[in-house]
């Protein structure tokens, strides 16, 4: 028996930011400082956290809200690690920052963890976490996408899905997503791109009926 609980016609599909990091033509921030670095340089986003203690995150605003049907697709290479650690995209968050949702993968490849968290982690709203088996090879450039598709959110590593959720876990603020990094890692990327999808609802037969015969 199949269980389908949406179906979805997607009629359009418009990339609305595409970032291939050439010089002149990006949004990005490039910092360097005592506690973190980025660079927009030979095709590639160079981020760097030199921090001991402190994650950070090196941001966009998204042209497309997170209350529509949207991809976020990107891939990221680790250039360097520290023993511990975890990397990968941040979003749905304002410039306050209080309250953020993150889809990473750790420095060894063998654990994914998906969350929403209030910046200093006092709290955790949501909180996924999963090991890997067999790991994500990190030794090459690891492709990162969410697809928001109705009520909910699909994460992929490599274009395999890893985790399915309702919007109603995850925060919503704003339209500012980017790259999260934690303490003693080095990475580059060498796209990023936002795409809105244009999406009709179907009319299917779910499956779930069969379960009340």
């Amino acid at each position: 028996m199949h269980i389908i609980t949406e179906l979805f016609h997607v009629e359009r599909c418009q990339t609305k930011l595409k970032s291939d990091f050439s010089k002149g033509k990006h949004q990005w921030e490039q910092v360097n400082n005592a506690s973190e670095e980025s660079k927009i340089d030979n095709g590639y986003y160079w981020m760097k956290n030199k921090s001991s203690h402190n994650w950070h995150y090196f941001k966009v605003k998204s042209p497309v809200s997170h209350f529509e049907n949207v991809v976020f697709d990107t891939s990221i290479e680790l250039i360097s690690k520290n023993e511990h650690g975890h990397f990968g995209l941040v979003w749905g968050f304002d410039k306050n920052m209080e309250i953020l949702n993150r889809f990473c993968l750790s420095a060894d490849g063998e654990r994914l963890l998906i969350m929403q968290f209030q910046k200093d982690h006092e709290k955790v709203f949501h909180r996924f976490h999963k090991r890997l088996s067999p790991k994500i090879n990190v030794n090459q450039p690891v492709r990162f996408t969410i697809i928001k598709m109705g009520n909910y959110f699909h994460f992929l590593i490599n274009q395999k899905n890893m985790y399915i959720c309702h919007e109603s876990q995850f925060n919503n603020n704003d339209r500012f997503v980017g790259y999260y990094v934690e303490p003693g890692l080095h990475i580059k990327s060498s796209y990023f791109e936002i795409k809105k999808l244009t999406a009709s609802e179907m009319d299917v037969f779910t499956g779930l009926n069969l379960l009340t015969e």
